[in-house]
């Protein structure tokens, strides 16, 4: 018996996600929110980083309920440098396709060539273009070289890579041996299991995504640990707004340990400083504290450099004894909202006061904790199994 999928789409259009450094002003799409929280006057932007992703959780849970709540969308692929172009996913498709017709004419070692360059391709292009269907079919091809090659063992191994990239690309998490089908099959590869996985970042306040999905937070000193994240590829990220995304693909071996460093530089098309934090310059409190009237228009500026229809921004600042003034700024285009709260200054004491400032405004009860992303993905993306 062998696994084979129920589904193969590597022959479909792929969809180029390409987003420049320069800063364009986009048609806001229905309902989106931006999420940006900053630290202030020498306070911890970690901290700020994860009242930011608590928030954008909150935005993205409540908006699966109810429409009528904005979509949080992340801003900072925005300032990309750009200088990494379409191109190398059109070499790595190139050479895909020549790796398709050496297998035709039974050419194992032409094949071999062919993927080896067209993954090197994809892999440059990381994060700045992708296309999952290539992908899934670089990692398909690679089993069907070694399948022709007749090398029993890397024929198990690279299918088994393949049914992990899917399953991540899908949004899966988990072992893939924790379904009895595949753990049969791949039982004694790499790709089964856990690994133990370090991340660490040359700039603090940044969010890691893993397979697309925002995992944690990651600084200078506090490095994304996950002691047990599936063996297999996965697609690693760090953004922050105003820097240049850091992306790879690396595949996890089972019982192992990786550990990786994110070098972030900053985005060489970054105008000023109020392109990716609007509130650096602005005084929001005393005698000289700007107006609502300046505040609002240059959050409605902010709205168009972002290509949304509302805003969610924020900032922390030292209050004393242990406690840090949180203001939240709410913009929907036309009319600005001001909410502030004094938190202690640790990891999670500032929950409670997103969970009251979530009531205020939009009426409805909600916690951080409840809108944490469901862990329940971990449902197996579907094989047939055939003789």
């Amino acid at each position: 018996m062998k696994l084979v999928p129920a589904f193969w789409g590597y022959l479909t259009v792929s969809v180029w996600l390409m987003l420049s450094a320069s800063p364009v002003v986009a048609e806001p799409a229905v309902n989106e929110a931006a999420v940006l929280i900053f630290a202030r006057n020498g306070t911890d932007e970690n901290l700020a980083v994860r009242i930011e992703r608590d928030l954008r959780q909150m935005y993205s849970y409540a908006h699966q309920i109810d429409k009528r709540i904005p979509l949080s969308v992340s801003i900072e692929p925005r300032f990309d440098v750009g200088h990494i172009t379409k191109r190398q996913l059109s070499l790595s498709r190139s050479q895909f396709n020549a790796a398709q017709r050496a297998l035709l004419a039974k050419d194992v070692d032409e094949v071999k060539d062919y993927l080896f360059k067209a993954r090197r391709f994809y892999v440059r292009a990381i994060p700045y273009s992708s296309d999952s269907d290539l992908l899934r079919g670089i990692f398909y091809y690679e089993y069907k070289a070694a399948k022709l090659a007749g090398n029993q063992k890397q024929e198990v191994e690279r299918y088994c890579a393949y049914v992990a990239i899917v399953r991540a690309l899908a949004g899966s998490v988990g072992p893939i041996d924790q379904f009895e089908p595949l753990s049969e099959k791949c039982g004694k590869t790499k790709h089964v299991g856990t690994c133990e996985f370090t991340l660490k970042a040359n700039v603090d306040g940044a969010h890691v995504f893993v397979d697309n999905q925002p995992v944690g937070v990651v600084g200078k000193t506090i490095p994304y640990v996950n002691p047990f994240i599936s063996a297999g590829p996965h697609f690693i990220e760090v953004r922050k707004a105003g820097y240049v995304r850091w992306g790879t693909l690396v595949e996890l071996k089972s019982g192992g340990r990786k550990r990786l460093r994110a070098k972030l530089k900053p985005a060489k098309k970054r105008i000023n400083a109020a392109e990716y934090d609007p509130l650096k310059a602005v005084v929001l409190s005393g005698t000289d504290a700007h107006s609502d009237e300046y505040l609002t228009d240059l959050l409605f500026r902010m709205t168009e450099l972002y290509g949304v229809s509302q805003l969610q921004l924020g900032y922390i600042e030292p209050k004393g004894n242990g406690k840090l003034d949180l203001t939240l700024l709410s913009f929907d285009g036309a009319t600005l909202e001001r909410e502030s709260y004094t938190v202690p200054n640790s990891i999670d004491g500032y929950r409670p006061a997103l969970t009251r400032y979530w009531q205020k405004r939009f009426g409805k009860n909600l916690s951080p904790v409840d809108a944490l992303p469901d862990a329940a993905k971990s449902a197996p993306t579907i094989f047939k199994i055939t003789d």
